[in-house]
């Protein structure tokens, strides 16, 4: 069997190569057509627009026969045409056909290049990615995030085949730290990059790269809790280190199994509650047990707001803070999905 990495050299050689002959047989065909529709208007004393038609006709070796040449030298240049674009002809539909093929093998193979902007990118391995994907869709069904394409890009296909992933997602194979699979995945144009790599040094870079080449936000997963300032100097909005927050969940599980579900229910956008922002400027100022109410009846718990930082259940006279993000609970009715 041929290795993936050997096919992915060949399809970029290919493709360099097919572009060039496709531009060089299209140009000779328009060249000859125009060639050919230059003497029959010239011999047969008809207007360009009738002679390139004829042209193009003749060399499609259609030939309706609504215009026919009626001079010797016409008849012969008709011949010429015709034999001309045969070849031509049968040249560029091959290599239209060997573009299209090599396209799907592209797609095949996650080499291909999305045509996105201000979509999601997810760039990582393991459990996390379809976790994010799964979380990032539930909250776009809710409305709770922008209804915007998802782009995963994994490094390997070993690691595509570990993985099950929504159909209409698109998946691109390649290394993050390289510059040419970021581009195929058009982070400059992405409005949010999650990165969810299995080694804080190639995530470090890889943020770096990012942000050179785009002004997305970019959030990270962070191993090493010493990693979290270095990401954080290499441009990344937030950095999460789940591996210490699953150890204090498991460790939490030991003596209050409940507060866990709690955690669990709260972070999952496709049952039971979610706890997410909103934003009332109607209510800024207002008394928070008045905002509390107000929300109530809207099927909202209030637990409190976040300026530059989370304030939880604060006095119940408190005014809410002009630009605040209020902190709610509400119940999410399940859609059976997953």
């Amino acid at each position: 069997m041929i290795p993936v990495p050997l096919v992915r050299r060949l399809l970029k050689l290919k493709i360099r190569v097919s572009r060039n002959k496709l531009l060089l047989i299209a140009t000779v065909v328009l060249g000859l057509a125009l060639a050919f529709a230059g003497l029959f208007m010239y011999l047969e004393g008809v207007d360009f627009f009738t002679a390139f038609y004829w042209a193009i006709i003749t060399m499609a070796t259609i030939g309706y026969g609504d215009i026919i040449p009626q001079t010797e030298a016409g008849r012969i240049v008709a011949m010429i045409a015709a034999v001309a674009g045969i070849s031509t002809f049968t040249a560029l539909v091959s290599i239209l056909a060997e573009y299209f093929i090599s396209s799907s093998l592209r797609r095949m193979t996650g080499m291909h290049r999305v045509r996105y902007s201000r979509h999601y990118v997810i760039i990582g391995q393991g459990s996390s990615v379809p976790s994010c994907v799964s979380e990032l869709m539930s909250a776009i069904s809710s409305g709770d995030a922008d209804a915007r394409p998802i782009v995963v890009v994994l490094p390997s296909e070993e690691e595509r085949k570990k993985l099950e992933l929504p159909e209409e997602v698109e998946v691109l194979i390649g290394d993050p730290t390289n510059r040419e699979t970021l581009e195929r995945a058009k982070v400059g144009d992405a409005s949010y990059v999650i990165l969810s790599l299995e080694d804080d040094s190639k995530s470090v870079f890889t943020t770096l790269m990012i942000k050179r080449i785009s002004d997305a936000k970019v959030f990270v997963e962070a191993l090493k809790p010493e990693s979290v300032e270095l990401l954080k100097q290499a441009g990344a909005d937030r950095v999460i280190t789940s591996r210490s927050l699953a150890g204090r969940l498991l460790a939490s599980s030991v003596f209050e199994p409940e507060v866990v579900d709690v955690i669990d229910d709260l972070t999952t956008t496709s049952r039971g509650y979610d706890i997410s922002t909103i934003v009332r400027k109607n209510l800024w100022g207002v008394p928070y047990i008045e905002a509390f109410q107000k929300l109530y009846s809207e099927g909202y718990f209030l637990v409190g707001y976040y300026t530059d930082r989370a304030i939880l259940g604060p006095n119940l006279n408190e005014p809410i803070p002009e630009g605040a993000k209020l902190l709610v609970i509400r119940s999410v009715v399940s859609t059976g999905k997953g």
